[in-house]
């Protein structure tokens, strides 16, 4: 049975008039929207810049007796990895040749950027290729950016060099 004063607080809700019925800023601009893009946004980029736990840890050797490789498994996979550094250098040269020459000859500044941030692409590949050959090479897992720019593993102290 509807009771009387179910029908008046249904008509109230209906002809319900606040100050946000004419005056709402904040939904005009869509501010929870925006507020949880930008949490959404963050979340991302924390997650993206934040470095990942390896997952074990373990030495060159140790690797290769896991994985059952012989000295000619390391040998070639090092210079294929070799190889895709030197291809993947070579695209982002002739992708910064590219752009120069689309900036020189058409006047596309667009392009240009276009060719730069590919360049910078393959420039990423490159590096990580060469990490990894660089790795293979000196038998050494987790090396440090400093250590690949150097070029050289300094041996530790009970080591020969």
């Amino acid at each position: 049975m509807i009771r009387e004063g179910d029908i008046l607080m249904a008509l109230r809700d209906i002809f319900k008039i606040t100050r946000k019925t004419y005056f709402n800023p904040t939904a005009w601009l869509g501010y929870d929207d925006i507020k949880n893009q930008t949490s959404d946004i963050w979340n991302i980029l924390s997650a993206l810049f934040t470095p990942a736990k390896p997952t074990r840890t373990e030495t060159f050797d140790q690797a290769v007796q896991r994985l059952e490789l012989s000295e000619q498994d390391i040998h070639k996979t090092s210079q294929t990895y070799l190889a895709y550094a030197w291809v993947f250098g070579m695209f982002a040269l002739l992708a910064l040749l590219g752009g120069i020459y689309l900036i020189a000859y058409h006047g596309s500044g667009y392009a240009f950027v276009l060719a730069i941030v590919c360049a910078i692409l393959f420039l990423a590949q490159t590096f990580r290729y060469h990490f990894w050959f660089f790795q293979m090479k000196h038998r050494k897992l987790g090396c440090t950016f400093d250590e690949w720019w150097q070029g050289k593993i300094k041996p530790s102290e009970g080591q020969q060099p």
